[in-house]
């Protein structure tokens, strides 16, 4: 998971020119389902490409591709089902590499850790969907790439189990190579008492089951009275995961523990989602208020023990205190995996300096080795015009379809595509009792018709690369020609839009009787089309509080 995703839809839900902080897939696309024709492996001039480009094309039309991806994020499992056998070229080998044979979509963990869902309807079937597409799955763990001279052998070095159970390493080779691995949880390993006591968010799959274990042992302690002050479940981070989670602790253990439940969230900056509207933050704060959670500002953690979180005040020279907690979850967002750092240290792969993010142009192509792409929470996009965007699932899954394009078209000797990641996105916060809070266009959305759109926008992802609902191609059946790269809320904008004003009404209600697909038309009609949506904002004006 990448950082968390608050869809994103991270909820914690994720474009090609349009959209979890950690948002992920809860940002819309203006198309129907998307094909890319195929671009045929064949050695020919590139077109208005660069000499890199060229380079990769020079071998001869028969000779094989080998495409290695690393990681199932969420553009990888857009490029598993698009490179499908009836799909690609029958020269073009495709190898995927994880550590885990299935991968957790963040903007739905915390409905499972609030119980609205079980934990394999959060999971995508790595190993099914690489067999579906005939795929080569390694499980295993990657250590590090290597490079010859004058763009000769390449290789991934893998370290898996064999038959014996003894760890042995592989090589994996590649003509391009694609990194698609999250990141690791911020300053996990470097705060004291952080790893033996909080529970991590990543890795996302653990981080449930982690739960449940302590949900286990907390029954025990109940019916053995062992537990006279309560359960204070303290959140470290104020990003949508921290969020998220907070709310989905108090629906989880609430009827549990009804009045000895107590939750604290805390968090370094002064305010919560900063760059949201104050419209926005203030129905955020009712939210919170509503479900009982206390937030701590300015606080930075200097310490974990096993009963006390020590922090200090960010804003008070030497104010510091000690939180007493029975549990603590971590969620202080993104950090760049080790991997990244090793294969800079080993190849001189370009990162980040200080974060370690793996560093690509606008094409996701690496900066320093023309064969190496990277997407999602692992990267930043260096561009002169326009920061690299946040970590959210969101940009990971809408950068899907240009990866597809630009592996491809690397090989053909293609000139690649840019990535334009969009300026924001709908944002969906569950509280984990059937409603939940979203923000577009500086609008606060609250209801239960706001948890049930969260939910079609999830499950809708989640459909896609369900094999159940994947065609069945014979061996030997013509190559269909062209990639898949259809995406979960493919809409057309439609001609007659429901008037402004009535619009404005609907997005600001809160009540049980309004149908999802109503306000989701309009958002996406004015995501479409400037006019409408000033038309809009102008007939919502000021939001009223108090409304949740």
């Amino acid at each position: 998971m990448a950082a968390w995703r608050l869809v994103v839809a991270a909820s914690i839900s994720a474009a090609v020119n349009r959209p979890a902080t950690n948002f992920p897939a809860a940002a819309v696309a203006f198309s129907s389902r998307h094909h890319l024709p195929i671009r045929r492996l064949a050695s020919h001039a590139p077109n208005r490409g660069t000499s890199i480009m060229a380079q990769q094309s020079s071998s001869s039309p028969s000779a094989t591709k080998r495409v290695v991806l690393v990681g199932g994020g969420h553009a990888h499992v857009q490029v598993i089902k698009a490179l499908n056998a009836h799909s690609r070229p029958s020269n073009v080998h495709v190898t995927l590499i994880d550590l885990q044979s299935s991968a957790s979509y963040s903007g739905m963990v915390p409905g499972c850790v609030s119980k609205l869902y079980a934990l394999h309807q959060v999971q995508i079937a790595l190993d099914s969907l690489a067999e579906w597409s005939d795929i080569e799955f390694v499980c295993g763990k990657v250590v590090g790439l290597s490079f010859e001279e004058n763009d000769g052998d390449k290789s991934v070095t893998v370290e898996e189990s064999d038959e014996n159970g003894s760890v042995v390493k592989k090589e994996v080779p590649f003509d391009v190579v694609s990194l698609d691995i999250g990141s690791t949880t911020r300053a996990f390993t470097s705060i004291p008492g952080a790893s033996e006591y909080t529970i991590s968010t990543r890795p996302i799959s653990d981080l449930v089951t982690r739960i449940e274990k302590e949900e286990e042992m907390l029954k025990e302690k109940l019916n053995a009275n062992e537990l006279p002050d309560g359960v204070r479940v303290v959140v470290v981070g104020g990003g949508a995961a921290g969020i998220e989670l907070s709310l989905a602790m108090r629906a989880r253990w609430n009827d549990l523990l009804d009045s000895k439940l107590s939750i604290t969230l805390i968090d370094s900056n002064d305010s919560l989602l900063a760059s949201e509207t104050p419209a926005c933050r203030s129905a955020l704060k009712e939210v919170l208020r509503k479900y009982n959670i206390e937030v701590r500002h300015n606080l930075v953690v200097d310490e974990v023990t096993s009963s006390h979180i020590r922090v200090s005040s960010n804003v008070e020279k030497d104010a510091s205190e000690q939180i007493s907690y029975t549990h603590c979850i971590w969620a202080t967002g993104a950090e760049a995996h080790q991997l990244s750092w090793d294969i800079h240290k080993e190849c001189g792969l370009a990162v980040s300096p200080e974060r370690g993010w793996i560093r690509v142009n606008k094409q996701l192509q690496s900066m320093s080795h023309p064969s190496v792409f990277a997407a999602g929470d692992c990267c930043e996009i260096v561009n002169e015009e326009k920061k690299s965007p946040p970590k959210a699932g969101v940009y990971a899954v809408r950068s899907g379809p240009i990866l597809i394009e630009n592996l491809t078209r690397l090989l053909s000797g293609q000139e690649l595509i840019a990535y334009e990641p969009q300026a924001d996105f709908l944002k969906l916060l569950m509280c984990g009792d059937g409603t939940a809070l979203g923000f577009r266009f500086g609008i606060p959305l609250y209801g239960k018709w706001v948890w049930k759109l969260k939910d079609h926008i999830d499950v809708m992802f989640m459909d896609l690369f369900d094999v159940k609902n994947l065609p069945t191609h014979s061996k030997g059946e013509e190559v269909e020609e062209k990639y898949d790269t259809s995406q979960y809320d493919a809409y057309e904008a439609k001609k007659e839009r429901m008037k402004a004003d009535e619009a404005a009404k609907l997005l600001l209600r809160v009540d049980d009787d309004v149908d999802y697909q109503d306000p989701w038309s309009v958002i996406r009609d004015m995501m479409a089309n400037e006019k409408y949506k000033g038309e809009v904002l102008g007939a919502v004006g000021e939001v009223p509080s108090g409304r949740i």
